[in-house]
């Protein structure tokens, strides 16, 4: 079980085929279709529901990926002592 501190790896909150992009240019294709106002009210509700969704994986992927390039980082200043600022 992962530690509450730090974030749980996109391997263990999405399956296999999850996709930065993908659930970008699904999340631009609903707001295109609640833009419209076309849809009837309980669709729209669905629509907000699942664009959320998408939205909220996106946040945690990118968080994940803060994490691990600010991990990187300090693994760098660590190697190189002489190289950072006193």
């Amino acid at each position: 079980m992962p530690s509450p501190s730090k974030p749980t790896p996109l391997s263990e909150t999405w399956p296999d085929g999850w996709n930065y992009e993908q659930t970008l240019s699904q999340i631009e294709a609903i707001t295109h279709q609640l833009e419209t106002g076309e849809l009837p009210l309980a669709e729209v509700f669905e629509q907000f529901s699942e664009a959320v969704s998408a939205l909220q994986q996106c946040d945690r992927f990118l968080q994940e990926k803060q994490a691990q390039a600010s991990l990187l980082i300090e693994t760098l200043i660590d190697a190189n002592p002489e190289d950072s600022p006193d």
